[in-house]
């Protein structure tokens, strides 16, 4: 009988869903390589959140160490969310936990740390890393693989292209153009080491509380910034989302100006401890990053289906989900479980996967857009923010958070492997799973029921 076991699985890109494929391709006896451009993720000043649908792969990972130790570094000690308008009038809060059981399933915090740990429990698994080259053409023919610009050649069975957004798998594999579309908004993001300065400043003292972690956001016309704090009062990340309409260059990613970020904060009427943060962070870590918007794509495989695109680029969600880096776990493992079941059928393996993950992945992508401009373009001055203050929420439904990526590609692999068996006709969107539910308001409010009994 065919076997999974020992199948050469190339990934190029080791951000947290290519890195999520090779773990869970090397817990399932295959050989996983990545290839990564940038020799360390140290330099990733940002933050990131995973909600409990991608936490709960990070809690099965060595019986839960993992977690704990991605725990040590991240939110632990926030028990609210809380949104506010741009002059610091609260609205509304939620808890930072919906369930009890999210605790050891939501992670949030820097991103190079949080990356880390992540890295070195691929490598413990015996994961292989190729880093410091950049792939320059994929190999999808007599040979399968890829070529970097050393003119180094790697070959494998399979291969997932999880090299984000500016993926050049979806121009040479896919045929798709280079369409680097700028979303409207760019982002200027930073971290900072909080010190005893910051706890004698009286704007910025409330934030380096060692008792208790901030997830908190401001939100104004076009406008909005969210803040962590973490470990103990030491860590502040802020990122705040703006509108840009300059052209996408060859970089999306600028050193960004301190004072492009205070004329931002001023001019949306933000509240003075924004400001001093902002002035407390050295310039040199402010990042200004270009938010690129990416059309669903038909189809996330080669035409001989031995390579997919996963991730960022497959489906390039906006920060505004929430679920850019959960929905690329997720995809990590799908592929994973039905590389695994498909016992060496590559082809039929990525037809599944493809199926199991294409409707679901859409509707979450789509979302970023609504959300955001739902969060932009609320009347603060009006009835509604008062009688319906929830409407801010981060979108937490629970058909999203609550989702078994591993348990859903089991149960569906069988029924899915038989549909293309069959050639049973179709779309991809026809073919392919429900996507579990949808981001209509009323949906929404359902999904906060617990919350909304607890209104300021």
């Amino acid at each position: 009988m065919a076997s999974s076991t020992g199948l050469r699985v190339l990934i190029v890109g080791g951000g947290f869903g290519g890195l999520t494929a090779a773990i869970e391709c090397q817990l399932r006896g295959m050989k996983a390589l990545i290839v990564e451009t940038y020799p360390t993720s140290a330099t990733y000043g940002d933050i990131i959140d995973f909600f409990p649908n991608g936490g709960r792969i990070i809690e099965k990972w060595a019986g839960g160490r993992v977690g704990r130790q991605l725990m040590d570094i991240c939110i632990n000690k926030g028990d609210k969310f809380q949104y506010f308008k741009a002059d610091g009038t609260l609205i509304w809060q939620e808890p930072w936990l919906l369930e009890r059981s999210h605790f050891w399933r939501q992670y949030a915090g820097h991103r190079g740390q949080m990356h880390a740990v992540v890295t070195n429990y691929a490598k413990e698994l015996g994961v292989e890393f190729a880093v410091g080259d950049r792939v320059v053409r994929y190999l999808d023919g007599r040979e399968l693989g890829v070529v970097l610009q050393s003119g180094k050649k790697y070959l494998a069975d399979v291969v997932l292209a999880a090299d984000g957004p500016r993926s050049i798998a979806r121009q040479q594999i896919l045929g798709l153009p280079d369409t680097k579309v700028n979303s409207g908004y760019a982002i200027f993001r930073a971290f900072i080491e909080l010190k005893e300065e910051h706890r004698k400043n009286p704007w910025l003292k409330d934030f380096c509380d060692p008792n208790e972690d901030h997830t908190k956001m401001w939100v104004a016309h076009d406008l909005h910034m969210i803040i962590y704090t973490w470990n103990k009062g030491k860590y502040l990340g802020w990122v705040l989302t703006h509108k840009d309409t300059e052209d996408i260059g060859e970089s999306w990613s600028f050193p960004g100006k301190l004072s492009d970020v205070l004329r931002y904060l001023e001019e949306g009427g933000f509240e003075r401890r924004l400001i001093e943060i902002a002035k407390a962070t050295p310039e040199k870590h402010i990042i200004d990053y270009k938010l690129v918007w990416r059309d669903p794509i038909p189809t996330w495989l080669s035409a001989s289906a031995r390579t997919a695109v996963i991730g960022d680029a497959a489906h390039c969600h906006l920060p505004t989900s929430a679920q850019g880096g959960s929905q690329a776990m997720e995809d990590g493992v799908a592929v994973a479980v039905s590389l695994d079941r498909a016992k060496g059928d590559v082809p039929l393996a990525l037809r599944v996967f493809e199926r199991i993950r294409f409707n679901r992945s859409h509707v979450t992508h789509m979302s970023s857009i609504e959300m955001r401009d739902g969060y932009h373009n609320v009347d603060w001055d009006g009835d509604e923010i008062l009688k319906h203050p929830e409407i801010v929420n981060l979108p937490r439904y629970k058909w999203v958070i609550e989702h078994d990526a591993e348990e859903n590609a089991e149960r569906h692999f069988d029924h899915l492997a038989q549909d293309v068996k069959s050639y049973r006709p179709g779309t991809i969107q026809e073919l392919a799973l429900p996507a579990g539910g949808s981001y209509n308001v009323e949906e929404r409010l359902e999904s906060h029921k617990p919350v909304l009994q607890a209104r300021l």
